[in-house]
């Protein structure tokens, strides 16, 4: 599995919006939530067994970015 930042030769690489939304956004496996009609789901970054967040229909780039941001504002207190 490749980390979401990569320390090559000192610099410091990032993953782009649109590499994370491709590995990010995936179809739902867990009963639970098909019972409750959702087919979609934001897995977590370094815990992807968490679901930041459910869909009933694959969510858009621009829902993506926004909820990685509002997660960010929690986690570095912007929001």
């Amino acid at each position: 599995m490749i980390p979401f930042v990569q320390f090559i030769e000192g610099k410091k690489e990032t993953e782009s919006w649109e590499a994370g939304y491709e590995r990010r956004v995936v179809k739902t496996t867990k009963p639970e939530h098909k019972e409750k009609g959702y087919e979609w789901r934001i897995k977590g970054k370094e815990r992807p067994e968490i679901s930041i967040k459910l869909y009933k229909k694959k969510p858009d780039f621009a829902e993506f970015k926004r909820q990685m941001q509002r997660v960010a504002g929690h986690e570095f207190g912007t929001r």
